[in-house]
């Protein structure tokens, strides 16, 4: 079973605008060999406000909001677990060797949240799952098991109802919503592959401010150009 497949659901979070990136997630879920038929794997539509309301930014806050609506969703649906990815996941090279070692050894595993991409390079002889000690500042490639699923979802509006800079936790970003709820939760069974298996692909932002050469009518081809040109590169190392 692979790493997707091996999920009661898997969702994509993609602002509906950005089809190019949802294009790009199908081309990228085929070319591992990974089906998306928009049901028990498919696209959840990212919530897309118009203000930041205390957070970083008005995308910090859609994304916080995006991740939450999925939580929800699978509380209603009442899975057992659940896989999210963001839409600018590019796979591993390896994914089907290592994904596959990864869902058999978390058969056997007590766990809460997993992480299947993370900032971390480790070339472990033999990979395996480790405890998260330190923070994962990404969330694009990520598993909730379903007894934690409400545990999460209840920690996320309890920090949208303090206010910014509150001691216990203000509006963040996402992946640090993620970070503290870990490592203020000893009891929490965290754990990350230490083999990477799923990266950012590069991609023009949506959780801040364009650079000029993106908000530029002339230059965003050439720079959408240039970073599906550097993806191309990627996939072929990592």
């Amino acid at each position: 079973m692979n790493v997707i497949d091996y999920f009661d659901r898997a969702r994509i979070i993609n602002i509906p605008s950005r089809n190019d990136r949802r294009m790009e997630t199908m081309q990228e879920f085929a070319r591992h060999g990974f089906s998306i038929d928009f049901e028990k794997i498919g696209f959840f539509d990212a919530v897309t406000p118009s203000e930041g309301e205390g957070f970083p930014s008005a995308g910090a806050r859609g994304c916080f909001l995006s991740h939450l609506g999925i939580l929800e969703d699978a509380i209603r649906s009442k899975v057992n677990n659940i896989l999210i990815l963001e839409d600018d996941i590019q796979f591993s090279r390896r994914i089907a060797q290592y994904g596959k070692q990864a869902i058999e050894s978390l058969q056997g595993m007590e766990w809460d949240i997993v992480y299947f991409g993370h900032p971390f390079e480790e070339e472990a002889n033999v990979p395996g799952w480790q405890v998260v000690d330190r923070p994962i500042h990404l969330s694009h490639f990520y598993a909730v098991n379903g007894r934690c699923i409400e545990r999460l979802r209840d920690f996320l509006f309890q920090i949208l109802q303090r206010p910014p800079g509150h001691p216990d936790g203000g509006p963040m970003h996402y992946d640090a919503a993620l970070n503290t709820l870990i490592h203020t939760n000893k009891d929490l069974r965290a754990f990350y592959f230490t083999r990477n298996l799923g990266y950012q692909r590069p991609s023009r932002t949506d959780l801040h401010e364009l650079s000029f050469l993106d908000r530029s009518r002339l230059l965003r081809p050439v720079m959408n150009n240039l970073r599906r040109f550097k993806a191309t590169l990627l996939r072929k190392t990592r």
